[in-house]
């Protein structure tokens, strides 16, 4: 019988040992699948536009794609959400956490999370400008809407890092 149970606890042990390896494999597979999938539904989008149909499933995809680069931080975001950041109670405890040198970078809340999805929208919607801009006929100050758009989509997505970044410059 104790040879059962010692077979057991090495077996348990090393999963527990390979939990993290499977970690950051599920991570990356999440963000290579979520990058794919943005460019397809970005060259989804303009294959619509120039039948003239409609963007939503397009647009769908790139929002799932989205989800799937960010996946770690919705995962975060989660868990500390339910009350799981407290001491070793995480469920993602065993996984490496990352210093970058600015104030909480550690794990973004829910807000910066919601921030960065508006910020590739607006990413999104500056690339649907510029190229509504190249057909005839459109509207004067598209490419300026455009540029707008992707200017305030790329500050959305890195907000964390500038406002750690302005923290530190103003002595925060």
């Amino acid at each position: 019988m104790s040879g059962l149970t010692s077979t057991a606890t090495s077996l348990l042990q090393q999963v527990a040992n390979d939990l993290p390896a499977f970690w950051n494999l599920l991570i990356a597979f999440a963000s290579l699948t979520g990058f794919v999938l943005c460019g397809y539904g970005l060259y989804r989008a303009v294959e619509e536009q120039k039948r003239g149909e409609s963007m939503m499933g397009a647009a769908g995809i790139f929002m799932v794609g989205i989800g799937l680069v960010n996946f770690i931080y919705f995962v975060n975001s989660a868990t500390m959400t339910i009350g799981f950041s407290t001491g070793n109670l995480s469920t993602f405890s065993y996984t490496a956490s990352s210093s970058s040198g600015t104030p909480g970078s550690s794990v973004p809340s829910f807000a910066f999370v919601i921030l960065k999805f508006f910020g590739w929208l607006a990413a999104f919607r500056a690339l649907l400008l510029w190229s509504e801009s190249a057909r005839s006929g459109s509207p004067p100050g598209t490419v300026w809407r455009g540029t707008t758009h992707f200017v305030a989509g790329i500050f959305l997505i890195n907000i964390n890092q500038f406002l750690g970044t302005m923290g530190n410059y103003m002595g925060g």
